[in-house]
């Protein structure tokens, strides 16, 4: 009996030993960040998708590396304030940019002159989700459906009112491409802000607004507002009832919104790889998993050269966007 317990001891111990020399190795922190803090810039107001993301990596970074990670909000000019803080930071991997494919993809041709490069300031560090912007409308509405709301504009022109975060922004854009898919007109009003243009529906003052999903997923959920549509090339677990666009006949909007940290262009590549490693990582934890689903997002794990082409593309796509709507910021 007695050989047979410390047999079960021993072997118990080698487990527990093994278990944390894994966790160690899941968790080790890139030698040049050891003993220091990372920042995380978010170039928007806190509360919205691209915050809420940032802060869920950033607590689990801190927790896994024995480091702080911090987020810090710097808004203003459409996001360009915080990216352009990142791009004239040092390269040294200790300043991120929580970009988003809004600012990043649509800035360049929205903007007539940009403090900073974004293809050579800026470098891709990792991709980290993909989530849908829902066009949601105030309940009281006669119209319940997308098929409805259109029915409504093309018999009353003008008549619907759709907020925005601001000309040239995602929100603005994807009812511009709804506008010609469908052949129908709306009347855009721009806010300085998400919170107090999807505040505005709620209250009645306008009809819609295009939301990020984790932005909105409360209001959807307690009945403020009633969602028709989402912008994605699948639904979101979170809302399995909302079909897309593409699924209501508007392949146009049919797009993708990614999220993903951005460090200063002339970041070593060493350093790139192994901070990408580490985040991968923390994206293929089925618990982070579950909490993006839960905001409506979905994980996006790509190498970093793959993600740079999507980059690229987007800024095309974006730009052409941007240009045939006529926006411009001086």
């Amino acid at each position: 009996m007695f050989k047979t317990g410390m047999r079960n001891l021993l072997g118990f111990v080698i487990g527990a030993f093994s278990a944390g020399l894994a966790s160690v190795a899941f968790a080790q922190v890139p030698p040049a960040l050891a003993g220091k803090t990372v920042k995380i810039i978010v170039p928007q107001t806190a509360a919205g998708a691209s915050d809420s993301i940032a802060r869920l990596m950033a607590g689990e970074l801190t927790k896994r590396w024995g480091i702080s990670v911090i987020v810090e909000n710097r808004p203003g000019a459409g996001g360009n304030i915080g990216s352009d803080a990142v791009a004239k930071s040092a390269p040294d991997g200790l300043t991120w940019l929580m970009s988003y494919s809004g600012t990043h993809a649509i800035n360049p041709a929205l903007y007539g002159k940009m403090p900073f490069d974004p293809k050579k300031d800026l470098a891709p560090l990792a991709s980290l989700a993909t989530l849908p912007f829902v066009l949601v409308i105030n309940p009281q509405l006669p119209y319940k459906t997308l098929a409805e709301y259109v029915a409504y504009a093309k018999a009353n022109p003008g008549k619907i009112n759709i907020s925005s975060s601001g000309n040239g922004s995602v929100n603005h854009l994807l009812n511009e491409m709804l506008g010609a898919a469908a052949g129908i007109k709306t009347s855009h009003i721009p806010y300085k802000g998400a919170a107090t243009a999807l505040t505005d529906v709620m209250s009645g003052q306008v009809q819609g607004f295009y939301a990020s999903a984790p932005s909105v997923m409360g209001q959807i959920k307690s009945g403020a507002v009633l969602p028709l549509a989402a912008a994605a090339t699948r639904r979101a677990e979170a809302l399995p009832d909302v079909p897309t666009f593409g699924e209501a006949g508007y392949p146009a909007l049919a797009v993708d919104s990614w999220f993903a940290f951005f460090v200063q262009g002339a970041t070593p590549q060493e350093l790139k790889s192994q901070i990408h490693a580490e985040i991968n990582k923390v994206l293929a934890d089925p618990a982070i998993v579950a909490q993006l689903s839960q905001r409506g997002a979905a994980t996006m794990s790509t190498n970093l050269d793959a993600f740079q082409k999507i980059v690229d593309q987007d800024m095309e796509t974006w730009g052409a966007t941007v240009r045939a709507s006529g926006a411009k910021i001086d």
